[in-house]
């Protein structure tokens, strides 16, 4: 076992029937019980016999609250009553967290998806509510956006929303949380700064994205984008009045659309928190 750095062993009769289970804990009770002479010992006597399984048909959160309910570290997969496989509860856990990440990302941006994004904001506006700290929000769209694609193909239109969601990796913050709320509709959160300060973060993106283009099929499409930004103003003591997430994110929205009803290209900021 530890020459192959495995856990456990399986144990089945000839035909592949499972009948028993070494594990290391199995190997630590039967030095404790026979001492010098477990080497002597066949595995029958070592082993344990009332094994948990599972099918290979269960979920993997499924798996993973029996395995944690048991206290126990591999679980045999079985067909029937013959052994097709052993998880254990690192690779269950890996792939947990694998198809977390998955239900939480949107497939073409990498970035969050809209469920995980509102999901973020609320973690952040009661941050901030709770210790009255700054929050702003961005609410942030690629102009004329249905002109790409019916200029050039939908897989160029892919390709500028792939390459904004890189702006957002390369000129945001670690801490900042961004999003695709939908088509070419994205927002991000800046926890623990103002107003001007994330203005400043939205400056430089909007800059960048203007000085840069995607080159589809030896064909470089240029492209601009119009951002609505505004901040939480929750009060600290969660006294009634102070604004929900929703409200934010809905008056950033109607800054974007002034931006772009403004020539496009643009940042609108809220008059109250300029």
């Amino acid at each position: 076992m530890a020459s192959h750095n495995v856990g456990a062993l399986v144990v089945t009769d000839d035909g592949g029937k499972l009948v028993g289970i070494v594990s290391e804990r199995d190997l630590a009770r039967a030095i404790a019980k026979y001492g010098n002479g477990v080497a002597e010992r066949t595995v029958s006597d070592v082993m344990t016999r009332s094994v948990i399984t599972c099918s290979g048909s269960q979920s993997v959160a499924d798996m993973l609250s029996l395995m944690t309910a048991n206290h126990i570290r591999h679980l045999p997969v079985l067909e029937g009553d013959r052994l097709i496989g052993m998880v254990s509860t690192r690779e269950l856990t890996q792939a947990y967290e694998a198809l977390q990440a998955q239900a939480n990302m949107d497939a073409l941006t990498g970035l969050s998806n809209r469920r995980h994004f509102l999901e973020n904001l609320d973690v952040e506006w009661a941050r901030s509510r709770r210790y009255g700290r700054p929050l702003s929000v961005a609410m942030i769209d690629v102009d004329r956006f249905k002109r790409v694609n019916d200029t050039y193909g939908h897989e160029a239109g892919d390709k500028v929303l792939s390459a904004l969601a890189r702006h957002f990796e390369r000129q945001l913050r670690n801490v900042d949380r961004t999003g695709r709320l939908g088509g070419e509709e994205f927002a991000a959160i800046f926890p623990e700064t103002d107003v001007p300060g994330a203005r400043v973060a939205c400056d430089r993106l909007l800059r960048t994205i203007r000085d840069t283009a995607v080159e589809v099929d030896g064909t470089k499409i240029s492209f601009t984008v119009s951002i609505g930004l505004t901040r939480a103003n929750p009060a600290p003591d969660g006294s009634p009045g102070a604004e929900d997430p929703a409200a934010i994110l809905k008056r950033a929205d109607g800054l974007l659309y002034a931006a772009k009803s403004q020539g496009r290209d643009r940042i609108q900021v809220d008059a109250a928190a300029a």
